[in-house]
């Protein structure tokens, strides 16, 4: 008794999550010189209260007005609805034959009269099979707009269950001529009712220079876009969002923001290329795009961004500053390295310069890196207090000749420099082991 009883709880747990599902379909469109050929369906649907029905069909299909009656079907296409529940099967077959429907009704393996009996089912499962499916979606898409405007078919769209049909029916609309308001609660509602990021995606990429056309229809496209979960469609929308230049600097704002939940390196450094590459950031963006740069782990993703973003113009210290924090956890010596010296052809100022310095002594292990970098240092104009910092900063160096040849690099600045600058140099010179070494290092201010 007990094991009934556990067995009818499972199979009432599975019926309720089969009669909530939603459509799962499976539809293409054949297609010739960019003109519709056929349609041809296969589709398991669920509907609440009506069980489970598997559609399969060939052809386009047109409806009543009322939706409860299949008046046409394209020549040599067919409808074919099944409905199995509790061991009893129903099933309706309409094909087009001669210009006309031949319309047959089957109960298990008999055939029935259609009428009246086979007439009542299909007017009761119609008007649901199709609202879920997206069949007849076009012409009924144009009876609800001639009958009531956009509002007609956003009506209809609420009352369906199912991404398919759902972005079906969107971009149906999106060809109509829709006013500002009316495209605003498009996007709107786009968001609000698609959960498939692929058919949500689809639908804010079709027409996107119109839904993109203003700043009030730019706010409600990013708002439908934080709704999208995957980084690969949210990344594709953010991309093609930063191509049109009807964002503004606020808006842009926004997009930085949904950016935060990208999780991959690829998808995130793409999305913040495109922003480096096609707008002019002013500073707060600019920071933005740097702190994003912290979520990316890879060395290789993140040394892109922080060289794509020195490409800028007019960089603020606020900037170099979030750029060297942003290096912070930068590992590779080689992609680091590669960084700090496009970094040191950059205006930097005493703060920035001591921040960098800290940096190479703490990210940069290798020798051979350290010292290619600190070369490139001593091209540099540098002042007495600098100069002390970074003969200071060369203890990091273990190698006798990355060591000696990094000092000789500085060594036409410290002779011109103060006493306390040449024994800062004398005292780093004296920590080479090799007297060939150190012997090259003295000679070279002298």
């Amino acid at each position: 008794m007990k094991t009934k009883s556990i067995i009818l709880t499972l199979f009432i747990i599975l019926s309720s999550v089969a009669f909530n599902a939603t459509a799962q379909t499976n539809v293409k469109i054949y297609g010739k010189n960019g003109k519709l050929k056929k349609a041809v369906g296969n589709i398991t649907l669920f509907i609440k209260g009506k069980g489970k029905f598997q559609i399969e069909y060939e052809g386009e299909i047109e409806v009543s007005d009322d939706d409860k009656d299949i008046v046409s079907i394209t020549r040599g296409g067919f409808i074919e609805i099944k409905k199995t529940s509790f061991g009893k099967k129903r099933k309706l077959v309409i094909e087009a034959e001669n210009g006309t429907l031949r319309k047959r009704y089957y109960v298990g393996w008999s055939e029935k009269s259609f009428e009246p009996e086979g007439k009542v089912w299909l007017a009761e499962i119609l008007p649901e099979i199709i609202r879920h499916t997206g069949i007849a979606a076009e012409a009924r898409v144009d009876r609800f707009y001639n009958r009531g405007g956009a509002n007609a078919v956003f009506n209809e769209i609420e009352k369906i269950d199912g991404d398919y049909a759902e972005a079906k029916y969107f971009k149906l609309l999106s060809d109509k001529n829709l006013n500002n308001s009316e495209i605003v609660k498009f996007i709107n509602l786009a968001g609000k009712t698609i959960d498939s990021d692929y058919y949500l995606s689809d639908v804010l990429q079709k027409n996107q220079d119109i839904l993109l056309q203003n700043e009030q229809r730019a706010s409600a496209y990013i708002n439908a876009t934080k709704t999208i979960k995957s980084d690969y469609y949210k990344s594709q929308l953010l991309t093609n969002a930063i191509d049109n230049m009807v964002i503004t600097d606020d808006q842009l704002e926004k997009l930085l923001e949904i950016s935060k939940n990208i999780s991959s390196d690829y998808y995130l450094t793409e999305v913040l290329t495109k922003i480096l590459d096609h707008r002019d950031l002013n500073k707060s963006n600019m920071s933005k795009i740097m702190m994003l740069s912290n979520q990316i782990s890879s060395d290789y993703y993140k040394s892109q961004i922080l060289k794509n973003a020195l490409k800028k113009k007019d960089l603020s210290k606020e900037n170099y500053n979030a750029f060297i924090k942003s290096m912070g956890d930068v590992d590779s010596d080689y992609y680091a390295s590669s960084v700090i010296k496009d970094l040191l052809k950059k205006e930097l100022d005493d703060k920035s310069l001591n921040e960098l310095i800290t940096l190479i002594e703490n990210n940069v292990d290798s020798d051979y890196y350290a010292s290619d970098v600190y070369k490139k240092i001593a091209k540099r104009n540098l002042t007495e207090d600098q100069l002390l910092r970074v003969l200071d900063s060369l203890k990091t160096i273990d190698s006798n000749t990355y060591l000696s040849s990094s000092l000789v690099a500085f060594a036409p600045k410290v002779k011109r420099a103060s006493q306390r600058v040449k024994d800062a140099y004398l005292k780093r010179a004296k920590s080479i082991d090799s007297d060939h070494y150190f012997g090259k290092a003295m000679k070279a201010i002298y």
